[in-house]
């Protein structure tokens, strides 16, 4: 049986993704549409609706008349999307703890399985992508309507979050204990997990932002903007701008 075939909106989005994880587009590059599909080799229709996808998904901004670029939080909404994430993610465990129907644990044992299928396949951004999932599905199983409508108002925020980290194999081990922890009704074990897995991330996030804000070129001013292309690095020839 053959393959079916990646349409290709989707398999320029992905390659775009994996740019903005890697570092490579680094936060507030411009993503501009005729250069990224000059790169891709394809033509700027399919890199358009990638570009939309990766709005939705909370990768970039469309910023109106400056156009399109990787989303840059500066450090302060960092810290608060993290208050935010404690307070709501505190929610969901104490709801969780209540019990767990079995479809609810599979469905969480499915994003466990994907993360470990990808890791043991050396793919780490698949990884990344699955633990990111364990949240969204966690907030799908256990979250009343009052939550869930606060979760969706801060849903990009909270992808782009969640996927800020280049150390996949040790969050997943986290969720793994944490699930554990939860399905044991172990009150104590389970909110201990919270606090470090917090923790964990907030620390994970700090070191991603400070790798990504790492010049590859020493002549690039700080602050300021650059059309960016697939494996244009952030200190690269562009024309800069002063709009960041």
């Amino acid at each position: 049986m053959m393959t079916p075939e990646v349409p290709l909106r989707s398999s320029v989005r992905d390659r775009i993704r994996r740019e903005i994880v890697a570092g490579t587009l680094a936060p507030g590059a411009r993503l501009v549409e005729r250069n990224l599909a000059a790169e891709l080799g394809v033509s700027r229709v399919p890199v358009r609706e990638a570009l939309r996808d990766l709005v939705a998904e909370g990768y970039a901004i469309d910023r109106a008349t400056r156009g399109i670029a990787v989303r840059d939080y500066p450090a302060t909404e960092v810290d608060e999307l993290f208050e935010i994430r404690g307070a709501l993610e505190g929610v969901l465990l104490h709801r969780a703890l209540a019990g767990l129907s079995e479809s609810d644990e599979a469905a969480l044992r499915r994003c466990l399985d994907d993360a470990r299928v990808a890791l043991e396949a050396g793919d780490p951004l698949t990884a990344v992508g699955a633990n990111a999932r364990f949240h969204e599905v966690l907030a799908e199983v256990v979250a009343g309507p009052m939550l869930r409508e606060m979760l969706l108002g801060i849903g990009d925020r909270m992808r782009w979050l969640l996927r800020q980290h280049g150390n996949p194999a040790l969050i997943h081990a986290e969720h793994e204990a944490l699930l554990d922890a939860i399905v044991a009704g172990d009150r104590t074990e389970a909110e201990l997990l919270f606090r470090q897995h917090l923790s964990t991330s907030r620390a994970a996030v700090a070191e991603h932002a400070a790798f990504a804000d790492q010049p590859a070129g020493a002549d690039q001013p700080a602050g300021s903007e650059r059309p960016a292309g697939v494996g244009q690095p952030a200190g690269s020839d562009q024309p800069a701008g002063v709009d960041r």
